[in-house]
């Protein structure tokens, strides 16, 4: 008798312990499932505005494998390659050195001109219309992504400073300026566009990259000193220019080694 109440006392007593368990299991299950899902959506977060990085820069630097731009590794800067040369103390963009004795030839050099300002152009519309990267642009809680073009007059170190507003640096200024207008006639307008920048500027005499004069080489080809002086002008000359900086602006989106860290911190 002892050992059959014994019997019946103990599978009550299992069973109540297996139904604890299984609630136990069941509710650590609840717990971590939701903290995987919660992990996952943190995760997905984290690749999709890694890949819209990945998208705006590779789109930007597609730009480079055409014959209009390339990526300058020394500045890190996406620029206008096409050789762009002023006639002296000139500004206006039907006043380039070819326009003296090359008519034809300054006419291809302006529709290259135009053709750089129409790829800009085209480059951001795409991304503003594709699909991840139009989500984001068009956000009506952040500005995540945009777009800076720096239209960027340079002059030469050849001497014109007449006064305050006759010098090299507004020269060079009038030479970003009228660039504008010029793609302003030729229907591009890139200010017009929402996510895009414009900076129009002047650096004057300096801005990177120039073409920087080799003085010893120019003295071995100078038969004498007036030689030199017309071979570093004509050097010197080619800074009679502007460039085109493309600049890609990541705003919020935020993928961090201390954000990751974070991430990885919350998981255990």
């Amino acid at each position: 008798m002892m050992k059959r109440n014994s019997n019946g006392s103990f599978w009550p007593s299992y069973v109540d312990i297996m139904t604890t368990l299984f609630a136990i299991m069941l509710v650590l299950f609840v717990v971590s499932y939701s903290r995987f899902k919660n992990k996952e959506k943190q995760l997905k977060s984290l690749v999709d505005e890694y890949e819209n990085i990945i998208t705006v820069y590779s789109t930007v630097g597609a730009i480079d494998s055409t014959a209009y731009f390339g990526y300058n590794k020394e500045y890190l800067k996406h620029l206008f390659t096409v050789d762009v040369e002023y006639q002296q103390k000139e500004y206006r963009i039907d006043k380039l050195k070819l326009d003296s004795d090359d008519k034809i030839a300054a006419d291809t050099k302006r529709d290259s001109i135009i053709q750089a300002g129409i790829l800009i152009k085209e480059t951001i519309l795409k991304l503003e219309e594709s699909k991840g990267i139009s989500a984001a642009l068009h956000s009506d809680s952040t500005n995540n992504i945009k777009f800076l073009v720096v239209i960027e007059g340079q002059a030469s170190k050849i001497s014109f400073d007449v006064d305050d507003w006759h010098n090299n640096y507004t020269l060079s200024y009038l030479r970003a300026r009228f660039l504008n207008e010029f793609w302003k006639q030729n229907n591009i307008d890139l200010a017009s566009i929402p996510r895009c920048e414009l900076i129009i500027s002047g650096s004057g005499e300096g801005g990177v990259p120039r073409v920087i004069p080799d003085v010893v080489e120019l003295k071995i080809k100078a038969a004498d000193t007036k030689e030199y002086v017309k071979l570093w002008n004509d050097e010197e000359g080619k800074n009679q220019r502007f460039l085109i900086h493309i600049v890609p602006v990541i705003g919020n989106i935020d993928v961090t080694k201390e954000k990751i860290d974070a991430y990885k911190k919350n998981s255990y």
